[in-house]
Order: C-alpha cells, then structure tokens, then sequence
C-alpha cells in the first residue's frame, strides 16, 4: 500500500509505530484482498476506511463477508499479515500445448485434447502445490484465436479446469475449422494453502477431487500413463512447456 502512494524516486517509510496511523485514512478499496464487489458492499454498509473496518467487531465483519475473508481482512486493517514473505520469484502461469500431426476438423478430437491438457495442468498444479485463479485457451489455425475466462475459484483440480476448458472452447464457436494446435495456460498462480473452495452439497464431486490425491501418487511411482479417463485410452501425450 505504501508503494502505490510513493511517486518513482522516492521514498516512503512506514514504521512499525506508525501502521495504524498510516492505514486508517485510507480508502477500504485500497486494503489488499478488497476487490471491487467487497467494496462496494462494505461501502454500502457504512465502511469507506480502513479504520472503519477496523473499528468494527469482528463477528460483524464476518456476517457480512464470510468468515474466514472477514477475518483476513480484519486482521489487515489492523496491519497483521500472516501470509509468508516469499523472497523468490514465482511462476505466474503455466502452460501445456498439444499439436496436431495435421489440421483436425473434429471437435470430439479438440475436446480429448482439451481433457489431456486439463489432466496436465492439474497435476504440475498439485505437484507444486499451487492454484491457478484464471485459464487461457489459445486455438491456433489459419489465423490466431485466444478467449479468456476467469474461474469461479482458484482452482487446481483436473475435473474443474477441464469443465472451464470445454467452456472455453464452446464460446469460440469454432464451424469446421482447421485447428493446428491447442495451448491451454494456467495464469494468477497462487499457493493452494491460500485458496478458498467453494462448499457444495454434492458428495460425488468431494469424492472425485479427493481421488485425485490418489491417481497422483501412483504416478509419480508408475509413471504418468499408468492412469488416466478412458476418453484417452491410447492418446499420445501432447507436447508441453511450463
């Protein structure tokens, strides 16, 4: 916060004794993990600073965005961070590529390539125990192609990036065109220790995600074609790049 208020070539120094003076004046948008929905409804209910929201009860902060948002960003009005300082650059995307031997007109090969990207992604994903918060689909063929969705949630689950996949895919209206190559990228990565999953009350998809865990460990032992749906039963693997 304190580097977006200080012009280039200057320098800003908040001590320790001086975060709440420095927080409290500041629009709640400004705090970090306040995006534009959480403003506005914290906007609504009276809340226009950080020492507004600060200077609420915690239970009131967390009827009105959830407990554990509300406590994160209670937390952080008070100057209390406890996400880790990571001193190392990250990767913020990662892709898998599949290319065809030549142009394919049939979407159910599309979609099998789409499901074989998904799979990768996901496992690179939970391997370095990280979750992408958007995907990019880039069809290449005569000309070049490239939609883009944000997920509904950070994710790193196989099933949920397939379904946004098949998404993606359904709003390039592709009519018999001749694709080349498909590139699906995993982008805002962010460790999974920090994601937040939707609740739902549909034990099936709790059971399906969990057996991931599984199918992981038997693939780092027996290799990565020891399983996998049975829509790819003899596929090649697509060429990929992180």
């Amino acid at each position: 916060m304190a580097c977006a208020l200080t012009p280039p070539g200057r320098l800003l120094t908040v001590e320790p004794a001086g975060v709440s003076a420095f927080l409290r004046p500041r629009p709640v948008r400004e705090l970090p993990g306040v995006g534009p929905t959480t403003a506005r409804l914290l906007i609504q209910h009276g809340v226009h600073t950080v020492g507004d929201l600060a200077g609420l009860p915690l239970a009131t902060v967390q009827r009105l965005l959830g407990t554990r948002t509300g406590r994160t960003l209670h937390d952080r009005a008070h100057g209390h961070d406890h996400r880790p300082v990571v001193t190392k650059p990250v990767a913020r995307s990662t892709s898998a590529e599949h290319r065809f031997t030549r142009d394919e007109l049939d979407p159910a090969q599309h979609r099998r390539a789409l499901l074989d990207l998904a799979g990768q992604l996901g496992t690179r994903l939970r391997t370095g125990a990280q979750v992408a918060a958007g995907l990019t689909i880039t069809i290449r063929y005569a000309d070049g192609a490239t939609t883009t969705r944000t997920l509904p949630e950070a994710t790193h689950h196989t099933r949920l990036l397939a379904r946004s996949a098949y998404e993606l895919y359904e709003t390039l209206g592709l009519q018999r065109a001749r694709v080349r190559n498909i590139t699906l990228r995993g982008e805002n990565l962010s460790p999974a220790e920090h994601a937040a999953r939707q609740l739902t009350f549909d034990h099936t998809i709790d059971k399906k995600l969990l057996i991931e865990a599984v199918q992981d460990r038997a693939r780092r032992r027996y290799g990565t074609d020891v399983i996998k749906p049975a829509a790819l039963a003899g596929h090649r693997e697509p060429k990929c790049r992180a």
